[in-house]
């Protein structure tokens, strides 16, 4: 369950800013679903499309701002001279900084509810013609400190999610149908599996990398694509 404080106060700044739900859903590319659940509580948004989101509604001062309700103080939010700093920053700086914010993330939840047990897991998925791997491919089962919730290990093969996933390195996945934009999970397009970030840009849907040097795959009409799962970062 999220912070139903901070939901609430972005629910509030939105209609102080004048915005529909619908606005700020085109704005941002993603389902009124996913919006809503973020302003009733039942989620929170990524920690990028919180500081979008404080743009947009153009709250000066983030921490006066949320922290004025009595919101606990261990959970600290950013104040305006680093949102400004941040919105200063090139979309590569920025990238960085998410970077940096997911894998401390990572590392404090892996730690958090990681528990041993045995676990299939997966050989390289980002390869071609692999479209039904889970499937067909042979897997091994691993003695692993597992996160909550996992359902089965792939080891990834690439830098293409570095620094964040190294190459080499076993990644856990919840089987799902599909994942929420900002994050990431295992896809299959057109026969070939990937492990990346689901964005949506203006509407258009993108797998991208964490790794700068890879440009997005911008997914069209034409493509197939299915989700295996959430990669559980």
């Amino acid at each position: 369950m999220a912070n139903e404080i901070i939901c609430r106060k972005l629910q509030d700044a939105r209609k102080a800013a004048g915005l529909s739900q619908k606005d700020v859903c085109e704005w941002l590319g993603v389902r009124q679903s996913t919006f809503s659940s973020w302003e009733t509580g039942k989620s929170e948004p990524p920690i990028n499309v919180f500081l979008q989101l404080c743009m947009k509604y153009e709250i000066d001062n983030i921490t006066d701002y949320f922290m004025s309700d009595g919101i606990y103080s261990k959970r600290r939010v950013l104040d305006g001279r680093m949102l400004n700093k941040l919105a200063d920053l090139t979309d590569r700086g920025r990238a960085a900084v998410y970077n940096c914010l997911d894998f401390e993330y990572s590392n404090m939840r892996m730690q958090q509810i990681t528990k041993k047990r045995t676990i299939p897991v997966y050989l390289q998925p980002a390869a071609a013609g692999l479209g039904n791997y889970l499937g067909e491919s042979e897997y091994e089962e691993l003695e692993l400190d597992v996160p909550e919730g996992a359902d089965a290990g792939i080891r990834i093969s690439g830098d293409s999610m570095e620094p964040i996933i190294k190459d080499g390195e076993i990644v856990f996945i919840k089987f799902q149908p599909q994942v929420l934009g900002d994050q990431t999970g295992i896809f299959v397009l057109n026969g070939e599996a990937y492990c990346k970030r689901l964005e949506y840009r203006g509407g258009e849907a993108y797998l991208c990398s964490y790794n700068a040097k890879y440009s997005p795959i911008h997914i069209v009409e034409s493509d197939n694509l299915r989700v295996i799962g959430r990669v559980l970062l």
